[in-house]
């Protein structure tokens, strides 16, 4: 499949990114992810990548930290994480939290799912499940997500994961850069795109001294809630029409407005607010709905886009995005509502974050920062015309 796809393509395009493409080597268990090769987020954005032992298994789990030109002491961490069967480099085309860390001077981590084909059978982020649901959704209890596919469960234990990735940003970041960016701990949030949102939800829940706020899209709450759960603000953006983590629910999640509900019960709520945004265009109306005087000022909000399906982002053309028969593609920046709804909190008291002693970066950690601007600009411009030419599973 990848040769095939550079015999095809590499007489269209420099010599030099087709060097680049056939010298990296693959990572992923997805072979659109692959054809690319794992380095090309580093090649095309400047990101570092990392990798550590995995909490839960023997094996590697990798993470891609991102620092703008911008950045300086005490800058927000923003974790943007990708969908099932993506990758770091999918994501980061079409969210939109790069241009947005570029714009707001915050330090962006792009973790990478499960990879190994002994613990799923496509990239993945794995949560625990046991949500109950409350009132009329009384009998429903939600199930481990999502790396089963077709093979037995592995514990994966995902959420340890992300905080180990969150420590070793915050230690490593000040030496990388002589001291002059440092991350603020109480700035710390979770943005995702559907089983990413899934994995942001889950960390807010499961580690809330840690996440200041979540902002994420087409996602689902699955996890329980500890007894220690400090109420912590979360944003939901969602489409109407989604049909890959519907709307209206299934039976393993429940509807996004229950969700949305539940949610206001955990924190608290006592206010309730549904406000319908009409604009020009029918493609710009969406619902917001508010729960708010919440404990420790913890709002939720669940913004529903009217008939828009599972990428609920802006400028989708020519990146090769699924977009589901009779949906509209959304023409409001939604990441952009995600940050102002996240870059409002932060945590009373810092974290403690504890790097694991056996904890050791391995790899090249700095090699995509000696890149050229001038290269890695070159070379972002033709794997964008590249990524267009992939359909999308």
């Amino acid at each position: 499949h990848k040769e095939m796809y550079f015999n095809k393509h590499c007489p269209l395009f420099l010599l030099l990114s087709c060097a680049v493409q056939k010298a990296i080597s693959t990572e992923t268990n997805n072979p659109e992810c692959e054809a690319f090769g794992p380095n090309i987020l580093e090649l095309t954005t400047g990101a570092v990548k990392t990798c550590i032992d995995s909490t839960a298994y023997d094996g590697k789990r990798c993470f891609y930290t991102y620092v703008p030109d911008c950045a300086g002491e005490d800058a927000p961490l923003v974790f943007d994480i990708h969908g099932f069967s993506s990758c770091p480099f999918f994501s980061s085309a079409y969210t939109g939290w790069r241009e947005k860390a570029d714009e707001n001077c915050f330090v962006l981590v792009w973790p990478l799912g499960n990879t190994d084909p002994m613990i799923a059978d496509e990239t993945c982020f794995a949560v625990p499940g046991g949500l109950q649901g409350i009132g009329e959704d009384s009998d429903f209890t939600s199930t481990p997500c999502c790396c089963n596919g077709y093979l037995p469960s592995v514990p994966t234990d995902d959420p340890s994961f992300l905080r180990e990735t969150a420590a070793l940003i915050v230690r490593d970041i000040p030496m990388s850069s002589s001291n002059t960016i440092s991350i603020d701990t109480k700035r710390i949030y979770m943005a995702g795109h559907s089983n990413g949102c899934i994995t942001a939800l889950s960390m807010a829940i499961l580690h809330s001294d840690m996440v200041a706020a979540v902002g994420c899209h087409s996602g689902a709450a699955l996890t329980s809630f500890p007894d220690t759960y400090n109420p912590t603000p979360m944003m939901m953006i969602h489409g109407t029409a989604d049909q890959d983590v519907n709307y209206n629910g299934t039976e393993w999640y429940l509807s996004t407005l229950s969700q949305h509900n539940l949610l206001a019960t955990k924190n608290k709520c006592t206010s309730n607010k549904q406000l319908l945004n009409l604009n020009e265009s029918p493609v710009n109306n969406y619902t917001e709905y508010t729960a708010s005087s919440c404990e420790n000022n913890a709002t939720i909000v669940l913004l529903a886009l009217d008939n828009v399906g599972h990428f609920p982002f802006p400028n989708l053309e020519g990146k090769g995005i699924p977009i589901e028969e009779g949906t509209d593609v959304t023409v409001i920046d939604t990441t952009q509502l995600a940050w102002d709804f996240m870059n409002k909190f932060s945590l009373d008291v810092p974290p403690v974050l504890e790097v694991s002693s056996e904890d050791e970066p391995v790899g090249d950690n700095t090699s995509s920062t000696s890149f050229s601007k001038d290269v890695s600009l070159l070379i972002r411009v033709l794997t964008s015309v590249m990524v267009a030419s992939f359909s999308w599973a």
